[in-house]
């Protein structure tokens, strides 16, 4: 990789609030997000890091026009997610630092303000997340959740998060009060650290090359008495899949792996069969249930129960 930083007439001097942002192909999405961030206030001296993972289009040139004082780390190839974020965590200089997607848009001008001085706060977190929102204002599942154990998974399998109190691998609705509450894991698409909690505890685990590595992230801090924190009433626009997936094209199933391999690795491979099992039968019983009123929702929930029903154990 090479870095390149681009200057403002004067230096900035360790800003406070450091802004990492993985590019890839979505130099569209980049101007939208560039826009929305620079238009945020109250926070003085913004350091912008975009770490471009071997874009084939003009994404580097984006960010240079868009915001000339980044710095721009551009990778000879694609290193994926958690290891391009490493990068710009590596190479940033503030005493917070912020995962953001390209795919996201801060819909006030004081989002960020608010976020910073909710952690001054409550300086006891030492990461969180927020609340991410479609484009119409419904929430996204997705945005923060809990440790995969089987009966995490068993409940968000069979969607009985949403009729009570019970726990899934995701956050079903806002249940969490303000201003903050303990999780297990927040979405990367939007991700603040504390710096000292950082350098203690390290970043996302390389080996995980998209999906899965910020449940891993945040459930491994969790581990090591660290506070995960998931902050209800701060919303952030994230246009899920836009740097992934092309417009009207079926949900992928690549998280499932992903999800497979948190399961086995956090439990030791206990339970991985009754896992898959209840994945795949809570998967096709939402197919059965969706079919009269939304086939497309019922062909991806069947899908999903295939690919869940063909996992195989990391000993396979």
């Amino acid at each position: 990789a090479r870095a390149e930083a681009w200057s403002q007439a004067s230096p900035m001097v360790c800003p406070p609030v450091s802004v990492i942002i993985v590019s890839w192909n979505c130099a569209a999405l980049l101007v939208q997000c560039l826009a929305s961030l620079r238009a945020q206030s109250g926070l003085g001296d913004i350091e912008l890091l975009v770490v471009d993972n071997a874009s084939a289009d003009d994404s580097v040139d984006v960010v240079r026009r868009v915001w000339p004082g980044a710095v721009v780390i551009a990778n000879a190839r694609n290193e994926g997610f958690a290891r391009a974020s490493n990068q710009g965590l590596a190479a940033a200089t503030g005493e917070l630092l912020m995962l953001l997607n390209p795919d996201t848009l801060l819909p006030r001008p004081d989002t960020l303000a608010r976020v910073v001085q909710r952690l001054a706060d409550h300086p006891e977190i030492d990461m969180a997340g927020v609340r991410l929102v479609f484009a119409d204002g419904r929430h996204q599942v997705g945005d923060g959740g809990h440790a995969p154990t089987l009966t995490h998974a068993l409940v968000h399998a069979f969607g009985l998060s949403r009729l009570g109190r019970l726990k899934g691998l995701f956050l079903a609705d806002a249940r969490i009060a303000p201003p903050w509450g303990r999780v297990g894991w927040v979405c990367g698409a939007f991700t603040v650290v504390q710096r000292t909690a950082w350098e203690q505890a390290g970043g996302m685990d390389e080996s995980y090359f998209l999906y899965g590595e910020d449940v891993e992230w945040g459930c491994r801090w969790g581990r090591q008495g660290l506070t995960v924190a998931y902050l209800p009433d701060i919303d952030i626009v994230h246009l899920q899949g836009g740097t992934q997936r092309k417009p009207g094209e079926a949900p992928g199933t690549r998280w499932i792996d992903g999800l497979s391999r948190l399961f086995w690795t956090h439990n030791q491979g206990r339970g991985f069969g009754l896992y898959r099992w209840g994945m795949a039968a809570g998967f096709a019983l939402r197919a059965a249930l969706a079919w009269p009123r939304d086939r497309a929702r019922a062909r991806a929930m069947s899908r999903f129960a295939r690919v869940f029903w063909q996992q195989r154990s990391l000993n396979d």
